[in-house]
């Protein structure tokens, strides 16, 4: 007998089926939501895909290459730039293409059917807008780079790209000389130009960065935001180590607007966390947490979830759940998947850590009294499709050895120390350590620095 649908699985199916009636890799992000990083004039339409540069000739939203994403939507063809989410449903799991959906879909049930009617020339507003103004940040997380850290650019200019074999992975260490300052930024003074014309459209505005609350334009844009109320969600993306005055600000500006919700990122808990994310003060984290939460703003906290995730991650489940029985409904969680650097993702795992992962999957279950039903559904989906798409073979090796290779070059250069940090991963260290002793690559792609 086949299992009862819940009522939210059923509605999800239900999107699926409506956008698969208008093509097999049809989203309806590509026209509502957009998503701009300003500091290299790039723009997405989701997360999960690849960035392109913004012609500064051309709009913020409708440039040609999304208009020709828009127009293989349309004509029945699964653009290769939304893989991740096709890859995800043929495990049997809800995608980002469903599951985002939602919000738009609540606002007007029949938007599927109104986007699809569109000429993929149409210029539109995006109603979801995501901006980061600035690379500036204190932190360096792994699988970050120069393009969204200053500190990373810094660490890169110094000591040059990391030496790995996969291409992939490389590309996410180079040397960037393509960073705008947000001071003389064309694209920073076309979005200022933009946004009055998009505001009326948009339902949500989200600012990451860098770090947003070290750079003045995300508090311009809160006080544009107050000076032109409408319903509208605000939200923050922040790594919570700023100063104190910066979290006052920020709190006396958000604590009024309706809609405002403060993303913050934690990929594990303790030291473990902080290895993960160089510049993050677990301590200081927490108490500015406390802080964002007692003023009564909603929080999302975020686990970009890696292999280096899995070690410590009942931890995070129990801290989780601490926290939302101390701040109930103010607390959300999300454990979106991390699906690059290839050297840092969960396809790189060993059955130990397989099995460390069910685990984990487990401990959340038992504590399903605290968490939604939806924040579950989303890490059984990281679970079932990390063990769907576990590199095998020579994959497997370059990326494993790529990750010995980080591991050992972010020691060497931040003065951290991954096996006292990580006691668990020792025997999966150094079986990397050994295969790149021994390794002769079929195709390399070295980095000599």
């Amino acid at each position: 007998m086949a299992r009862k649908l819940n009522k939210q699985e059923y509605w999800l199916n239900k999107i699926k089926q409506d956008l698969d009636n208008v093509g097999p890799g049809f989203c309806i992000l590509k026209w509502h939501y957009l998503e701009l990083s300003l500091a290299e004039g790039l723009k997405h339409s989701c997360y999960h895909c690849p960035q392109h540069k913004v012609p500064l000739d051309s709009d913020l939203h409708n440039t040609p290459t999304t208009k020709d994403v828009r127009k293989q939507m349309l004509d029945g063809l699964k653009p290769a730039e939304d893989n991740y989410c096709y890859d995800v449903e043929k495990t049997g799991n809800f995608s980002d293409r469903q599951m985002l959906a939602v919000q738009f879909i609540k606002d007007d049930p029949n938007i599927i059917a109104k986007t699809a009617a569109l000429d993929p020339d149409e210029d539109v507003y995006p109603k979801y807008l995501t901006v980061s103004f600035t690379n500036r940040c204190q932190m360096s997380c792994i699988y970050c780079g120069a393009g969204k850290s200053s500190t990373w650019k810094k660490e890169i200019d110094e000591y040059g790209p990391y030496n790995l074999h996969v291409k992939e992975n490389a590309d996410k260490y180079m040397p960037r000389d393509d960073i705008l300052r947000a001071e003389d930024n064309p694209y920073v003074d076309k979005f200022w130009e933009w946004l009055p014309d998009a505001y009326p459209h948009l339902q949500t505005i989200r600012l990451t960065g860098g770090e947003p609350l070290l750079d003045n334009n995300t508090f311009r844009l809160l006080e544009y935001v107050k000076d032109n109320p409408k319903e509208l969600s605000f939200e923050i993306s922040t790594n919570l180590m700023v100063t104190d005055r910066r979290v006052s600000k920020y709190i006396e500006l958000v604590k009024d607007l309706p809609g405002q919700k403060c993303y913050v990122s934690v990929d594990s808990w303790g030291k473990q966390a902080e290895w993960i994310r160089t510049g993050l003060e677990i301590d200081q984290f927490e108490t500015n947490l406390h802080r964002i939460l007692s003023a009564g703003i909603k929080v999302g906290i975020m686990c970009t979830f890696n292999i280096l995730s899995i070690p410590n991650f009942e931890q995070w489940i129990f801290k989780m759940a601490e926290l939302k029985s101390q701040y109930g409904d103010l607390i959300t969680v999300d454990i979106p998947m991390m699906v690059e650097p290839l050297h840092l993702t969960t396809r790189i795992a060993n059955k130990d850590l397989i099995n460390k992962l069910d685990k984990a999957y487990k401990a959340m279950n038992s504590y399903s009294d605290f968490f939604e039903e939806y924040e579950i559904l989303k890490f059984k989906r990281t679970v079932e499709w990390t063990k769907a798409n576990l590199f095998t073979g020579e994959e497997l090796k370059r990326n494993r050895i790529d990750f010995f290779r980080f591991a050992k070059e972010k020691d060497k250069r931040r003065g951290t120390d991954f096996l006292a940090t990580f006691p668990e991963l020792k025997e999966f260290y150094n079986d990397a350590s050994i295969s790149n002793e021994n390794y002769t690559p079929i195709q390399s792609y070295n980095i000599s620095y």
